[in-house]
């Protein structure tokens, strides 16, 4: 019982060997914490679901037809407890910890305000760095509800960095982001836009990106019919396809240094939510270990 609990603690069904191997391409930080959401709550409790599902994922990739037998280091949740003034630099020594020796890191939060410190620890290891933003919404208020470090709030902390950010999957915003994004002109792929990745909106989202990029992916991006499981769903969003056709192109043609996939939200007696992310999660992890080689699938082997 003592060993079932330790490996639930682990990205992937795998023993200690590639679990806890310091030297594992990809490394998978749990963030769980929880202090300005404005709805639904839950996503402390996200990291450990995910973590448990994905234990349930198959170790083989029916899209690439590849087997995933890389190793992914699982670190210890980072201690999300006390002010966010305590939280957040915890998270960007973490994460610089990681993008220093030249790792892939991909945080499980958690709320969205989780990505500031670890994008000011990917800009500093990468100073021409594009952040990729998949949400239903624009986080780019100055404030929410006062708060300036508030998840609603978190893009426009990355916008005051000097960075670029293009927002796909959009669908809600306020007056005040509205007037920011037309002031600016920033890049936003509203959701009503994205019907299939065969329209080129992909093509256009990749060519407003560096060579080096940070996704940062919001559960809601997606449709709540594939994940209800969030605090704030918003009709109308992406498919699973559509993010999945994304993702892969970016992860092939461009460098993500790092991700991470924020907002989800643990359902009691419903499963579907966290095994979504899951699946999101490990596809990340895919698409970034297969990224230096022909990732098209394999003809001869697809069913």
């Amino acid at each position: 019982m003592q060993e079932r609990a330790r490996l639930m603690e682990y990205f992937f069904e795998n023993g200690a060997a590639y679990c806890e191997n310091t030297a594992a391409p990809c490394v998978v930080l749990p963030a769980p914490y929880e202090a300005t959401v404005s709805f639904g709550r839950g996503t402390a409790l996200a990291p450990d679901a995910i973590l448990n599902a994905s234990r349930q994922l198959e170790l083989f990739d029916e899209e690439l037809c590849r087997p995933v037998n890389f190793a992914v280091q699982t670190l210890p949740p980072v201690d999300c407890r006390g002010p966010a003034t305590a939280v957040m630099p915890r998270l960007q020594q973490t994460a610089a910890g990681v993008l220093d020796a030249d790792r892939f890191l991909l945080t499980l939060g958690g709320e969205h305000s989780i990505s500031a410190p670890l994008i000011i620890a990917a800009a500093r290891r990468y100073p021409d760095l594009t952040v990729l933003h998949l949400d239903a919404h624009l986080d780019l208020r100055d404030r929410y509800e006062g708060d300036p470090g508030s998840h609603a709030c978190v893009m426009r902390r990355v916008l005051e960095m000097g960075l670029p950010v293009v927002h796909v999957g959009i669908r809600s915003l306020c007056d005040e982001e509205h007037r920011l994004v037309c002031a600016r002109r920033l890049p936003v792929f509203w959701g009503r836009d994205l019907t299939a990745p065969a329209s080129g909106w992909v093509a256009q989202v990749l060519a407003l990106l560096s060579a080096r990029v940070y996704l940062s992916l919001d559960a809601d991006v997606l449709d709540p019919s594939l994940m209800p499981a969030t605090g704030t769903p918003e009709p109308g969003g992406l498919g699973w396809y559509d993010v999945l056709t994304l993702l892969r192109e970016v992860f092939t043609r461009r460098q993500v240094v790092a991700a991470d996939l924020v907002e989800a939200v643990p359902v009691a007696g419903m499963v579907l939510g966290e095994y979504t992310a899951a699946r999101l999660a490990a596809k990340m992890l895919i698409y970034h270990q297969y990224a230096g080689l022909d990732s098209r699938p394999v003809a001869e082997a697809r069913i």
